[in-house]
């Protein structure tokens, strides 16, 4: 009777450690993540400014036109429309400086590509555009020709 006491007390004992370690596990995989995305979006809230832009979590584009942070708000300009949204509604946010010159940067690259490209196209477009378009030509006379032989026929029959 007493071994099975025993042995009782020894499975509770690991049922424990079982339960710890399952806390712990919770923890380091839903708890510590979530904290460190909080911390992350406050810190971005903090560091908007004016001119900023930013999406909404509704979806709504444009850039702050004003921010209040003892009332939590913030005015945002949609192209000439200032709408009025709580500060925690705001999804996503880029400096005005940021945003600005990442633009121009991948403005410039698109534009010499681009260039590089047409210049190449309009080298190349001529000879085959010469050849496919006599070729085509030849085959429209052919098939107008043999339509208007099939019409004479018809009409020469009755």
């Amino acid at each position: 009777m007493l071994t099975l006491g025993a042995a009782g007390a020894g499975g509770s004992m690991t049922l424990i450690i079982f339960v710890v370690i399952m806390f712990v596990g919770m923890y380091f995989l839903s708890i510590r993540p979530q904290k460190k995305q909080q911390q992350k979006r406050q810190e971005m809230l903090k560091e908007m400014n004016k001119g900023d832009k930013v999406v909404t979590l509704g979806g709504i584009k444009g850039k702050i036109a004003s921010i209040d942070r003892d009332n939590k708000e913030v005015v945002v300009d949609c192209d000439g429309i200032y709408l009025t949204f709580d500060l925690n509604f705001i999804r996503r946010s880029t400096p005005a400086d940021v945003a600005t010159t990442d633009a121009v940067k991948d403005a410039k690259p698109a534009k010499a590509e681009e260039t590089t490209e047409s210049k190449d196209d309009k080298v190349e477009a001529p000879a085959e555009d010469k050849a496919a378009d006599t070729t085509e030509a030849k085959a429209d006379d052919d098939a107008v020709k043999d339509d208007a032989a099939k019409d004479d026929t018809k009409e020469e029959t009755k």
